[in-house]
């Protein structure tokens, strides 16, 4: 599994300054990566998603849409799947629809594309700070959208799904990319399955790549499974379970849903399996 370019390793630049997001979602990455390197994060103004920019279609994607926050979780219960997830395709595709359909075209690398929440100034990468003055969002312009998943056989799902000016691709081809919204479809919700790929799944380094690719929105998808497993590698243990870490830094302990209801009430449309599967969306504030 090592020679196997999904499964290679990442690394973390340790940039003190970005511009890509805003200064919530930096604050949360300095309390669940960077403070162990003593870097707190700074980052842009706020930046929120123009309400021109998306069309929730149901109570619950209204929910991950009209909050002020720049993180959202839409979490499900179940316990069944490893490399392809129908349940995140269905969740990810309601949320990708819901954003209007003349987005930029996007790049297949998940490089950086024309948008709502660009700096011209800006380059896509982490690893130089930037230094140019931010530029007001454009509420004429669509949000760039794309897909951030760990294995290819969900990324292959879930582009037969997308539009084609979409993009879903893996932590490794998205890394120094960008976009304004991003999902971050876990795929995993087997517990035993994540274990057994502790070093891919429960991998904090490539969660913090994942959730930092956006600009003006990130929607975590993941199994409330997740959040029971802990890595057993000794160096990543004392900090208990990865995914369940990063849900209580970025909503709360024990916090409400800003809407629960079922899959086929989330979407808005017929689902022809799991439509049952209770689903919820939390966010901060």
């Amino acid at each position: 599994m090592a020679d196997d370019p999904e499964h290679s390793p990442i690394q973390v630049e340790q940039l003190t300054e970005s511009y890509r997001f805003d200064q919530e979602l930096a604050t949360l990455l300095t309390r669940f990566q960077y403070h162990r390197d003593d870097i707190t994060l700074t980052a842009a103004k706020p930046r929120p998603l123009p309400s021109s920019a998306y069309t929730a279609s149901t109570a619950g994607l209204a929910a991950v849409f009209e909050s002020s926050a720049s993180l959202v979780f839409v979490c499900y219960d179940d316990r069944s799947h490893q490399m392809v997830n129908p349940i995140e395709i269905s969740i990810t595709q309601a949320i990708a629809d819901a954003v209007s359909s003349s987005s930029p075209t996007a790049k297949p690398d998940g490089g950086p594309t024309d948008s709502v929440g660009g700096d011209p100034t800006e380059t896509a990468t982490d690893e130089s700070l930037v230094t140019a003055t931010q530029t007001d969002s454009d509420d004429s312009s669509t949000p760039s959208f794309g897909v951030v998943t760990p294995h290819n056989a969900q990324r292959g799902a879930l582009e037969m799904r997308l539009d084609d000016e979409m993009t879903a691709n893996t932590v490794e081809k998205y890394q120094g990319g960008e976009r304004d919204v991003i999902a971050v479809s876990a795929t995993v919700s087997d517990p035993e399955f994540a274990r057994r790929e502790e070093q891919f799944i429960l991998n904090s380094n490539r969660l913090l790549v994942s959730i930092s690719r956006s600009r003006m929105l990130t929607v975590v998808v993941c199994s409330t499974a997740l959040f029971e497993v802990a890595p057993k590698d000794t160096e990543q243990l004392e900090s208990g379970p990865v995914w369940a870490r990063l849900f209580t830094q970025a909503v709360g302990r024990s916090p409400d849903p800003a809407w629960a209801g079922e899959l086929a009430e989330f979407v808005g449309d017929p689902v022809d399996a799991h439509a049952a599967v209770p689903v919820r969306v939390y966010h901060r504030g």
